[in-house]
């Protein structure tokens, strides 16, 4: 673990200690990098041993989640964890049902919370989705991820959120591969007008 570097991004006020480095758009105490969007990183390539982002990937409209994906990719050693959290829709469903079909219970959840310009969400994805986007984008040996089991699980974000009693966030990693073309997927996301 020495000499290891992890970039946190999108963390809002979820500071994580070191050797996570802290990255957003918003000038936050404790946040080391504030920058305009996160589809240009001011970092090299393979910089990072670990890439984490919780409930940020949505907030990307649907023809940018994949240009976004690849450069959190770019900056990740090769063999390297990009570990992402976002709004599962499976669990948005149960919500809603659970709660008597009350749309006011998933708005959060699927739209964001919309109180200041970054927090409106553009996608939702589900495991399935999610996963081939991934693996489009150059990462291999996805799996789920559970919080309790990862360095940065003392520290809340909405990664172990629940709603109704029902965790909301789908948490995947994988690993990035050196020849990205040697793995394939598909982005479900590129609407029709930009394939």
């Amino acid at each position: 673990m020495k000499n290891e570097r992890y970039l946190h991004i999108g963390c809002g006020d979820v500071i994580l200690p070191k050797p996570f480095e802290n990255l957003d758009g918003r000038k936050i105490d404790g946040v080391d990098h504030v920058v305009e969007g996160l589809d240009k990183l001011p970092f090299d390539d393979n910089t990072f041993d670990l890439v984490y982002s919780a409930h940020t990937l949505e907030h990307f409209p649907r023809n940018q989640v994949e240009d976004v994906l690849r450069e959190w990719i770019r900056i990740t050693k090769v063999d390297g964890i990009v570990r992402i959290a976002v709004p599962d829709f499976d669990q948005a469903i149960k919500v809603y049902k659970k709660t008597g079909k009350r749309i006011e219970n998933i708005l959060g959840l699927t739209i964001g919370g919309q109180t200041y310009d970054y927090e409106y969400h553009y996608c939702i994805f589900d495991k399935r989705s999610l996963t081939e986007l991934m693996k489009k984008c150059g990462l291999t040996s996805i799996h789920k991820w559970a919080y309790q089991r990862v360095v940065h699980g003392d520290y809340w974000d909405y990664s172990q959120g629940q709603v109704f009693e029902i965790p909301i966030s789908l948490n995947l990693e994988g690993r990035k591969v050196s020849d990205s073309k040697s793995i394939t997927g598909i982005n479900v996301f590129q609407t029709w007008k930009d394939k």
